[in-house]
């Protein structure tokens, strides 16, 4: 009986704190062999995913990490990643929209800004929907967009209009960024006392753009010093 007392002791001790040491067992940084490529885990249930010393394109020129969040051990063998634009609103889809009256009282001129820094990363097309009236629909790569008041039936009518900023992947870079932004949500447009709309992106810069978004991403635990993920090893320093 005394004897059954002591294993039922031990075995409440090794539950308990294995249980406590869980969490921080696996906090650290982790790194691929020769990629320079490194992932931390805090001991808050935060995770860094750092750019590399050389990696190839212009972002890690200033950009020290390609993504952040939250992770959680979900499994004995398991632990989860989502990225932080899933549940914060990144600084990059801020935007300054200013509103006057120039040129044509015929048309609309709608003026999108990107920073500067931005211009030799890659052409965005701009994607402009105004009243849900998909025919009339436009995509372009011009940043100074004039239309016809007239043809685009924004007379008479309350105005809505939506803009995305999309990219085409293509090339042989392997794309791990988005690729689709959702700026303006059905934004009204009071054309009665404007015609040009200046919409300013201050912080639509490239580490914005190379962000890397992971929504329940699983890392593999292969044992306390290896993790498996994204089809590599990462080895715990």
């Amino acid at each position: 009986m005394k004897k059954y007392l002591i294993i039922l002791i031990l075995q409440f001790f090794v539950w308990n704190f294995g249980s406590c040491q869980s969490f921080s067992d696996y906090s650290g940084i982790y790194v691929i062999k020769g990629s320079g490529q490194k992932l931390e885990l805090d001991s808050r249930g935060l995770y860094v995913l750092y750019n590399p010393e050389s990696f190839g394109h212009l972002a890690t020129d200033f950009c020290d990490y390609s993504s952040k969040g939250r992770w959680t051990k979900i499994s004995s063998d398991v632990i989860d990643l989502v990225s932080e634009n899933y549940y914060l609103k990144q600084e990059g889809f801020k935007y300054d929209l200013k509103q006057e009256v120039k040129l044509s009282q015929d048309s609309v001129y709608i003026n999108i800004i990107l920073p500067k820094e931005f211009e030799d990363i890659a052409t965005p097309d701009f994607s402009l929907l105004f009243n849900y009236n998909t025919s009339k629909k436009i995509e372009t790569v011009n940043r100074e967009i004039k239309l016809s008041k007239k043809d685009y039936s924004l007379l008479g009518v309350k105005n809505q209009v939506s803009l995305n900023i999309k990219f085409t992947a293509k090339g042989e870079r392997f794309f791990n960024n988005r690729l689709n932004y959702n700026i303006l949500q059905d934004y009204p447009l009071d054309i009665d006392k404007y015609n040009y709309f200046t919409i300013n992106l201050p912080y639509f810069d490239q580490c914005f753009y190379e962000f890397e978004p992971y929504y329940h991403s699983n890392v593999f635990i292969k044992d306390r010093k290896t993790l498996i993920w994204k089809g590599e090893e990462w080895v715990k320093q």
